[in-house]
């Protein structure tokens, strides 16, 4: 045993090191979007409503472009762990500018669907403060995406505290933003749901400069800027970073748009059944964070051991994410099954959702290993760069196996609400087990 961890702590220090602060940063997020929603829920029903439409639209794009820009940090990771520095600095150049390209691509998009918001069936109350708001939003989406771009830039060589610190300071001036457009303090006009856009703009706009001005004054980063400057523009490599990069965000979104759906069928049950769903699904979110942490780590590792070319390495870096996320795991599961009476009352005191909710964190502690399993792959696979499988086999066990049979569990077979969750883990089943067949195949041909 000690003769294991000597082989191995140095692994497990460095996945830990890169896992938390991605880990920590989520967290934020998910924080920082609970302010938002209380903050906009003292301004009423309508503003909440509204606010809860916008973001329907505006997150799967925000999502995808998230994933999109997954792409460059297994490229910049290949070369760093290959020590090519020439390439490192034109994959950043290239890399920044792909990002870029594809936030105006998302914001005209964004455009179209603010014209076709009227033929969208919303009420009229809601109409009109949800177009003001998701005006503000598509003024957010290039600084993200500009964002998004140094972020996976300095994760691929091994940099994940940055954009940690950048983010967190980021939640500090989205609140402070909403407190005083939203409300009109420190006069500042009161602009109620466009307020709260407005908070979100300046955040966005602040991760982007702080980014910017890091990259080119921290000590640390001296390297990469002379790199930069040193690079030129080189249409393959942009090519590339695209051709990687729209799988990734269209796998993300596929995700998403599966667990939209059962929210969907959700509503064809009943009411009760909704807000089951959604207490369930929020809470899931603890260990969908700490594997997708996990899963972040192990894409910086295998990129850099797949630019040394070492096979064991690779191995090595996911064996430690695997053991990393079997612990969690295990906690998951007791917290989920032993709590599952207890969590539902943080969101609600009526015994008949609370009942239905401790339902479905059961079949949620069920999943979580396959869930584990397959979001580490997931980052193995991202780390080979490995993009355009990957997506078919997300859409074959969201899109052909989960969704129906969670249709057929709820509807054909009886069992309601809860059946919806059902198809949870039979998907994740299948799509672990193609991720495991996908990840030996490419390790075979290493």
């Amino acid at each position: 045993m000690m003769r294991f961890w000597e082989q191995h702590a140095g692994e497990y220090k460095k996945t830990l090191s890169l896992s938390i602060p991605v880990i920590i940063a989520q967290a934020g997020q998910i924080t920082v979007g609970l302010i938002d929603n209380v903050m906009i829920g003292q301004l009423g029903t309508i503003p909440l409503a509204a606010a809860s439409f916008t973001n329907t639209l505006f997150n799967l794009v925000l999502i995808f472009g998230m994933g999109y820009s997954f792409a460059l940090t297994p490229l910049i990771g290949k070369s760093w762990g290959e020590k090519d520095h020439h390439s490192v600095g034109s994959w950043i150049k290239n890399g920044l500018m792909a990002n870029a390209f594809m936030g105006v691509a998302l914001a005209l998009l964004l455009i179209i669907l603010y014209v076709f918001m009227p033929y969208m069936g919303q009420p009229q109350s809601v109409l009109q403060p949800s177009r003001d708001y998701l005006a503000i939003l598509i003024s957010s989406v290039i600084p993200m995406m500009v964002f998004y771009g140094y972020k996976q830039f300095a994760e691929g060589i091994g940099d994940t505290k940055t954009a940690m610190k950048i983010m967190l300071w980021a939640n500090v001036v989205n609140t402070v933003g909403n407190y005083m457009f939203m409300y009109g303090r420190f006069g500042a006009p009161e602009m109620g749901l466009t307020g709260a856009g407005i908070g979100t703009l300046l955040a966005r706009i602040f991760m982007a400069i702080a980014f910017i001005i890091l990259f080119y004054k921290n000590q640390k980063y001296k390297l990469f800027t002379e790199l930069y400057n040193q690079a030129s523009f080189c249409w393959t490599k942009f090519i590339q970073v695209v051709k990687l990069g729209i799988p990734l965000g269209g796998q993300i979104v596929m995700e998403a748009c599966a667990f939209g759906l059962c929210a969907i069928m959700m509503g064809w049950v009943s009411e009760i059944g909704m807000a089951a769903h959604q207490i369930a699904i929020t809470l899931s979110t603890l260990g969908f964070m700490i594997y997708q942490g996990l899963g972040s780590g192990t894409t910086i590792r295998v990129s850099h051991y797949k630019g040394a070319n070492n096979k064991e390495g690779i191995i090595r870096a996911t064996k430690t994410a695997m053991n990393l996320m079997y612990v969690y795991c295990a906690f998951s599961v007791i917290l989920f099954v032993g709590a599952r009476n207890i969590l539902p009352l943080m969101f609600t005191t009526d015994t008949t959702v609370v009942q239905l909710a401790a339902q479905m964190l059961i079949v949620c502690g069920v999943f979580q290993l396959v869930d584990g399993i397959q979001i580490v792959l997931v980052g193995t696979l991202r780390g080979f760069a490995d993009a355009r499988i990957p997506v078919i086999i997300t859409f074959i066990s969201y899109f052909i196996v989960s969704l129906p049979f969670s249709y057929m569990s709820a509807f054909v077979w009886g069992f309601g609400a809860v059946g919806i969750w059902f198809g949870f883990p039979v998907g994740l089943v299948v799509c672990s087990a193609l991720f495991q067949m996908r990840y030996k195949y490419i390790l075979r041909k290493i």
